[in-house]
């Protein structure tokens, strides 16, 4: 009897020999002062400002200014008729997660771009552009462009560097194109040498 109670038991002591006996991993640590979790594997995007450009492709028409500011555990700005705060949490080293998304209560107006053109519905703008930055896990620089990729790493939302926040245009050039940053000037060339 004392056998079979000794072999009913082996199962468990190894299960808990196994349990104890698996390394603990360290808790990562705290981001240093000044860093932002929204991307905490690149450069700081802390404080920087931007003006929206795209959902999953569609270009924001021009009569819109949707706008971001990062800062340390929120995006803050304007969706298009209330403002909105954005709380984020880092998720591994270089994710995040949206838990929360809080805006205004104020209606959103029709558009007119001009007799006999398509109208803008700003609420359904506000509405695509927060449903889709809420489900947003990563983001990556390009020059003036702000690229997040929701969960599935498919491109969500695109932004572009908010007028007046390192010298670039937030219009969209006439041709469509993404707008690049604003090159510096040449230096001068040298006075011919004389004799």
């Amino acid at each position: 009897m004392q056998t079979r109670r000794s072999l009913l038991l082996l199962p468990l002591a190894l299960l808990v020999g196994r349990v104890f006996a698996e390394p603990v991993t360290p808790a990562p640590a705290a981001l240093p002062v000044g860093t932002c979790p929204l991307n905490s594997g690149g450069p700081s995007l802390l404080g920087t400002k931007w003006r929206l450009f795209s959902v999953y492709g569609n270009k924001v028409p021009i009569e819109l200014d949707i706008t971001m500011e990062v800062g340390d555990n929120a995006l803050k700005g304007f969706a298009g008729c209330n403002d909105y705060t954005a709380i984020f949490q880092r998720v591994g080293h270089t994710g995040f997660k949206m838990t929360k998304i809080e805006r205004g209560e104020k209606g959103c107006p029709v558009l007119s771009t001009g007799a006999g053109l398509p109208t803008i519905n700003v609420g359904s703008w506000e509405g695509s552009y927060l449903r889709t930055l809420g489900r947003a896990g990563s983001v990556q620089q390009e020059g003036s462009m702000l690229h997040f990729f929701n969960m599935n790493g498919e491109q969500s939302v695109v932004f572009t560097r908010h007028y007046g926040d390192g010298g670039v245009e937030s219009t969209t050039p006439a041709d469509g194109s993404v707008p690049a940053p604003v090159p510096a000037p040449a230096p001068e060339p040298a006075p011919p040498a004389t004799s």
